[in-house]
C-alpha cells in the first residue's frame, strides 16, 4: 500500500502523521504539528510545511473536529443490513434542513437493546460548503483526498486498541476524555464502538472554567446514551492530555463515577511503533491523528467515510440471464435444423426453456424487491401512527376555549394497538357540571375520537371555584387518508349519498 498522510484537521492546529499502512499496524514515517497561521492558510503555505516536515506521502486520510459535522440519532424500522443505506438516506432528507445534495454524509449502526423493536443508527452529516475549500486547499498543494472521517471515530478507534492491548473486555463502557488546550472533547465506548460524541470549545485558555463545568459537560453526554451503557453506569474512564490541560479533571471523574480512571499516552498505549520518529510536541496533540492512522491497518471498529459513505448491494441486472438463453436458443435451432419433425421439436422446447427462463427471472427480481417494499411499508406505518402530543394538548386547549372554566390538572397520551393510533387521558375540574358536560359534548363532535369520548363519571370537587370533577378517556383515531385501514366508514343513513 502507498504511503500516507493522516490529518487532523483541527480548527486552530494541524496535525499530521505520514505512515505506512500495515495489517500488523501503521510505521509512522513522520508526525508534525504545528498551529494555524493567523490569515487564512494558502496552498503555498501548505505546501511549504509539508516539504519542511520531509512529507513525501501525497494521499490523505482526513479527520474533521467533532464540532464541524451533525450527528443525530435516527430510529428505523427492523431491516436488513442492504435496506439500510437507502432508508437513512430517506431520513436524512426529511430531517435535514438543507438538501441532501448539499450534504455528505454515512451512517453507524448501533448496538441492538433488549427490548427495543427500532433499529437506531447515528447519521452523521457535513456541508458540502465546508468540505470543498478542504479539497480545493489540498489538490493545489498536490494531495489527493481518499478518507473523511470524524475525531470521534479516531478516538474510538484509539481506545479500542489500547483496551485490546491490555485485554479489557470490550463489552463495558468506557468514557474519553480528551483534553488540548482551550478544547475538550468526550466520547463514549462500549463494545467496540461510538455511542456518544460531543466537543466543547472555549474561546481562550483564559476562559476555561472549573473542573465543575467539565463534570456537567461529561453528565449531560452520559445522560442521553444512559440506555445504551452496560449496568448502566460506566465501567472505566481514560484521559488524554498534558498535565497542564488535565489538572484535578481525573480525579473529580473518578470520584463523581465511581469507575477507575487512567491516563492514556497515544504513543505508548495504543501500539503505534515511532521507530526513529520523535515527534514535537505533547503525545495529546497527536491524538486524533494517532487514532486515524490505526484505522488505515485495519481498525478494531466500525468505519465511518463521508467520502464512501456505506452503500446498498449492486443490483444485478436481469437482462443477463434472458440474453444468454437467446443465445443459447439460436445456437439450438440452428444446430437442430436437419429435418422438420426435428426442427419443429428443438424449436418448441427452446420456446418453453426461455419462457421459463424468463418467469424464474421475474419471481427472483420480484423477491429482491419485497424487503425494499416491507421496509417502505413499515416506515410509512410508523410514521403515521406518531402522534405529536403538542399539537394534540393546543386542540384540547382550544376545544376547551381557555382555562376561565375548565383546567385540566393531569394529561398523558400512550400509543395504542388497532386502529386507534393514541389513547388520552387525564383528569380535570370544572367550575360547573354545565361546563364539564358541554366541552365534553364538543369532544364528542370531533370527528378524530372513536365515539367522541367515554367520560368518566363527573363528581364533586373540594375547589371551591371548580367545583366539578372530571375525567377523560379518548381514543385517538387517524383522519381519513392518513390511515385508510385504521379509519371506520361512517355509517350511511337511507337516502343519503
Amino acid at each position: 500500500m502507498a504511503d500516507l498522510l493522516a490529518l487532523s484537521w483541527d480548527r486552530h492546529r494541524l496535525t499530521g502523521i505520514e505512515l505506512s499502512p500495515a495489517a500488523a499496524g501503521p510505521r509512522v514515517l513522520g508526525a508534525f504539528s504545528v498551529d494555524w497561521p493567523e490569515q487564512p492558510p494558502t496552498s503555498v503555505w501548505l505546501r511549504e510545511t509539508v516539504k519542511r516536515f520531509g512529507v513525501n506521502a501525497k494521499q490523505v486520510a482526513l479527520a474533521l473536529p467533532r464540532e464541524d459535522a451533525v450527528l443525530r440519532l435516527l430510529e428505523l424500522p427492523q431491516v436488513s443490513d442492504a435496506e439500510l443505506p437507502t432508508l437513512v438516506r430517506f431520513q436524512a432528507a426529511a430531517r435535514s434542513a438543507q438538501s441532501i445534495d448539499q450534504l455528505l454524509l454515512d451512517f453507524l449502526p448501533l448496538p441492538l437493546r433488549e427490548g427495543v423493536a427500532q433499529k437506531e443508527v447515528w447519521l452523521a452529516t457535513a456541508l458540502q460548503t465546508t468540505i470543498d475549500p478542504i479539497k480545493k486547499l489540498l489538490e493545489e498543494s498536490g494531495l489527493e483526498l481518499v478518507q473523511l472521517t470524524l475525531s470521534s471515530l479516531c478516538l474510538t478507534e484509539l481506545i479500542a486498541r489500547g483496551e485490546a492491548r491490555k485485554s479489557m473486555d470490550s463489552a463495558g463502557a468506557s468514557l474519553v476524555v480528551l483534553r488540548d488546550r482551550a478544547r475538550m472533547e468526550l466520547a463514549v465506548v462500549s463494545q467496540r464502538q461510538l455511542i456518544a460524541a460531543h466537543a466543547v470549545r472555549w474561546s481562550s485558555v483564559a476562559d476555561i472554567p472549573p473542573v465543575s463545568k467539565m463534570l456537567a459537560e461529561v453528565s449531560r453526554v452520559l445522560v442521553q446514551v444512559q440506555a445504551w451503557l452496560p449496568e448502566g453506569t460506566l465501567q472505566r474512564a481514560w484521559v488524554i492530555g498534558d498535565d497542564n490541560d488535565v489538572g484535578e479533571l481525573p480525579a473529580a471523574l473518578g470520584q463523581r463515577w465511581k469507575c477507575p480512571v487512567e491516563r492514556f499516552d497515544p504513543w505508548r498505549d495504543s501500539g503505534i511503533s515511532l521507530g526513529s520518529v520523535k515527534p514535537e510536541g505533547p503525545s495529546s496533540e497527536y491524538s486524533i491523528a494517532a487514532g486515524l492512522a490505526l484505522i488505515q491497518g485495519g481498525s478494531l471498529t466500525p468505519k465511518l467515510d463521508l467520502l464512501h459513505p456505506r452503500q446498498p448491494p449492486p443490483k444485478r441486472d436481469p437482462r443477463k440471464p434472458l440474453y444468454a438463453a437467446a443465445a443459447a436458443a439460436g445456437l439450438l435451432v440452428t444446430a437442430l435444423g436437419t429435418g422438420v419433425v426435428q426442427q419443429s421439436l428443438a424449436s418448441y422446447d427452446a420456446e418453453i426453456e426461455t419462457t421459463l427462463n424468463r418467469e424464474n427471472v421475474l419471481k427472483r427480481n420480484l423477491k429482491e424487491g419485497e424487503p425494499v417494499f416491507v421496509g417502505a411499508k413499515a416506515l410509512d406505518d410508523w410514521r403515521n401512527r406518531s402522534t405529536n402530543q403538542l399539537q394534540q394538548m393546543a386542540e384540547l386547549y382550544q376545544v376547551m376555549n381557555g382555562t376561565e372554566k375548565l383546567v385540566i390538572s393531569d394529561y398523558k397520551v400512550d400509543p395504542s394497538i388497532g386502529d386507534a393510533v393514541a389513547k388520552l387521558t387525564g383528569f380535570g375540574n370544572a367550575r360547573t357540571r354545565f361546563d364539564a358536560e358541554q366541552m365534553l359534548a364538543r369532544l364528542a363532535d370531533l370527528p378524530k375520537f372513536r365515539n367522541g369520548i367515554r367520560p368518566k363519571p363527573i363528581t364533586a370537587s373540594r375547589d371551591g371555584d371548580y367545583a366539578s370533577r372530571f375525567e377523560l378517556d379518548m381514543d385517538l383515531i387517524p383522519p381519513s387518508g392518513k390511515n385508510s385501514a385504521a379509519a371506520k366508514p361512517k355509517t350511511q343513513t337511507p337516502g343519503s349519498k
